[in-house]
């Protein structure tokens, strides 16, 4: 198994590792068809079509140009194709097509204690679902 260079790079788009993730929360989930319910006797009946399809909530803590930089390469209510870091899969480096949706952002407006320099983060959230 290829070792990871660096655990900030989690999600690489276009050649292109996303900077800043500060946190990076995946389930896998299963992909039921309109067919699957409940019996009166509360048993539940399942026609998985899909299974351990990727949902990962994803927050970078970035400047400006990296935001910029992000927002460039992914955009809410559109699907992108990237290769992002999932333990739960067999190869844990999974190339596949997310959609990215839920995005917002957070000015962070940082001070340095006993200075008058101040700096602007960017909190950005979103989450990507496999296609």
């Amino acid at each position: 198994m290829a070792q990871r260079p660096h655990l900030a790079e989690i999600i690489n788009v276009g050649g292109t590792w996303l900077p800043g993730i500060a946190k990076y929360h995946v389930t896998l989930e299963d992909i039921d068809s309109d067919s699957s319910n409940r019996s009166e006797a509360g048993i539940l009946h399942r026609d998985v079509i899909r299974s351990s399809v990727i949902h990962a909530q994803v927050t970078h803590i970035v400047d400006q140009e990296e935001l910029t930089t992000i927002c460039g390469l992914i955009k809410e209510d559109s699907t992108v194709e990237m290769t992002l870091f999932c333990p739960g899969r067999g190869d844990p480096d999974v190339e596949s097509t997310f959609y990215v949706s839920k995005v917002d952002f957070d000015l962070i407006r940082y001070k340095e204690p006993n200075s008058e320099e101040v700096a602007d983060w960017w909190q950005l959230n979103y989450t990507l679902v496999e296609v």
